[in-house]
């Protein structure tokens, strides 16, 4: 429920502040006073695409807030999402700058301009905004008829859809593949043949060019072993005899000098690290060539090269591509009994989708039938008693190509306006304001499932007058004691219907038009009652309290 709602520097009002309760609030006013822009600053505050128009003229910005009494699980759910409280009333803010850019708070927390238009989505129903376009549109006309079927059986068929969906994509896959000739199969095989016998792992190529170098140096390897240990051990004035003198000499003394003695101990430390090297240079002194296994490893590395050229990958390239052709071929190995199997499942997919389809074909003629019978009675009231609306449903149970999530159904609205006319489309023969009844019609007999809580109203009393303007007055206030709402009216019929009144007016202040609200008491409401009656004498007044005592009834 919205309970509160500031604006400033929108279109004519300059500083509007209301506060709202619970029920049917009227919004009334001279023409041209600015009742439609108040509609607009609603649908601002929750996210409607901002307009330059909006900021009043010689303003840096508009700026509008909202409070909402949070008490819908889908907002705790959205809040939730967002890391916002869910246990206090929703702060809205809206900034729209006279370039037509425009920011978004919620809570205090910045917040993209889409999260205030799901918050919308799940507060707000304006009313003539979407439901006129989207009445005439087929999809909407199936959800507003779907309403009315046991969900369990549309969940049926749109599970059994997506496993037919599945199976056929599985076969077509499946046939796709079994396109691939024997030529391809064939390099598969030789390609795999050929890169099995590399024996492939991370780091081969590596591994094989260091076989390759050491077997192309043997002679340098050997000769540089043996000069080594030559110079380091065994020649006549080798490292390892010089270090040992250098040792001796400062040994004797080394006590009498801390560098010395230091220099003693790292001595010592050199020595034995030099003596672990010898073993290394007589492996590499004694190193013979294997002139056989040079070669392989020099074929193995050009193989593994040539390889890695052509399919242009590395060694985890080439093994993953092993698997791919492992699969693919194992697949066209046993294509024959794979297609089999699933042709087998398609049939029995197609045999489940039909009964759920067919169950909800069923379940949406009783719905149809149901539907035009709940509306009667409201169009009757609304003043529409030559209209007729019935749901046409074609069914595409041959044409597996028409078949979706939601079934084989096509659905649409028809409308037949006057008594002996053909049915025709809806949005072929209806007027403005029929649809604005239409509308009003299928959310009195519910129609309209998990409605948001706050419902804006305008102009939907336009073309109407006398007994049926009650009518319209009696469902909004009916509609009041579930929701909250606000309706933008120049009936005092539907005004005197209100809990509450609000009048709008246009006044002049230094110079500038400014549009100014004020909440009506209740011993105001029957002058504003009057003025929209037309006149302000005694027998207008007198008419307008009758007015208001017939219309407080229906609350």
């Amino acid at each position: 429920m919205l309970t509160e709602l500031k604006v400033k520097q929108f279109g004519l009002m300059e500083d509007v502040r209301l506060e709202f309760e619970a029920g049917m609030s009227v919004f009334t006013g001279e023409t041209g006073a600015g009742k439609s822009l108040l509609v607009d600053a609603l649908g601002a505050v929750f996210g409607a695409r901002a307009n330059a128009d909006w900021v009043r003229h010689g303003a840096e910005r508009a700026e509008l807030h909202a409070v909402i009494e949070n008490d819908d699980m889908r907002l705790h759910a959205l809040l939730e999402a967002q890391d916002i409280e869910t246990d206090e009333p929703l702060f809205l803010r809206r900034v729209i700058n006279a370039d037509g850019r425009s920011r978004a708070w919620v809570n205090g927390i910045p917040m993209p301009l889409k999260v205030l238009q799901e918050i919308g989505g799940i507060c707000l129903d304006l009313h003539g905004q979407h439901e006129h376009q989207g009445l005439m549109q087929a999809e909407f006309q199936q959800q507003l008829l779907d309403a009315r079927v046991e969900k369990q059986a549309l969940e049926d068929v749109a599970q059994s859809f997506d496993k037919l969906k599945q199976i056929r994509a599985q076969l077509h896959q499946l046939q796709h593949q079994q396109g691939e000739n024997e030529n391809q199969a064939a390099w598969m095989r030789s390609e795999y043949d050929i890169l099995s016998a590399l024996n492939i792992e991370q780091g081969l190529q590596e591994r094989l060019m260091m076989q390759v170098e050491s077997g192309q140096h043997v002679a340098q390897i050997q000769q540089a072993g043996a000069e080594s240990l030559m110079l380091l051990d065994e020649g006549e004035n080798n490292v390892r005899s010089m270090l040992a003198q250098v040792s001796h000499r400062i040994e004797s003394l080394a006590a009498y000098h801390q560098g010395l003695e230091a220099a003693t101990d790292l001595l010592a430390q050199v020595d034995a690290l030099l003596g672990e090297i010898p073993p290394y240079l007589q492996d590499a002194q004694d190193m013979a060539l294997d002139a056989e296994a040079l070669h392989q490893a020099e074929e193995q590395l050009a193989t593994l090269r040539d390889a890695m050229r052509r399919h242009q990958c590395d060694e985890a390239g080439l093994l993953q591509l092993m698997d791919d052709w492992q699969q693919r071929l194992s697949q066209l190995d046993t294509a024959d009994w794979d297609e089999s199997a699933l042709q087998s499942a398609l049939a029995q997919a197609e045999k489940d989708y039909v009964h759920h389809a067919g169950l909800v074909s069923q379940l949406r003629q009783q719905a149809a039938s149901e539907l035009a019978s709940d509306l009667r009675p409201y169009l009757d009231r609304l003043g529409m008693k030559g209209m007729k609306l019935k749901v046409e449903i074609k069914t595409h149970s041959e044409r597996p190509e028409q078949w979706h999530a939601s079934g084989w159904d096509e659905i649409v609205f028809m409308l037949s306006s006057n008594p002996g006319e053909p049915f025709r489309a809806l949005a072929q023969v209806a007027s403005g304001g029929e649809l604005s009844r239409l509308v009003l019609s299928l959310k009195a007999c519910g129609a309209f499932i998990n409605a948001p809580a706050i419902a804006v109203f305008d102009e939907v009393d336009v073309g109407i007058g006398g007994e049926t303007a009650w009518c319209v007055g009696e469902l909004l206030a009916a509609m009041g004691k579930e929701r909250q709402v606000f309706v933008v009216s120049h009936l005092p019929q539907v005004a005197a219907c209100a809990q509450h009144q609000i009048s709008i007016l246009k006044t002049q202040r230094e110079g500038r038009t400014i549009t100014d609200l004020e909440v009506l008491r209740a011993n105001e409401r029957p002058a504003e009652i009057a003025r929209m009656l037309g006149g302000a004498d005694s027998e207008s007044m007198e008419h307008a309290m009758q007015m208001l005592a017939k219309g407080q009834s229906f609350q």
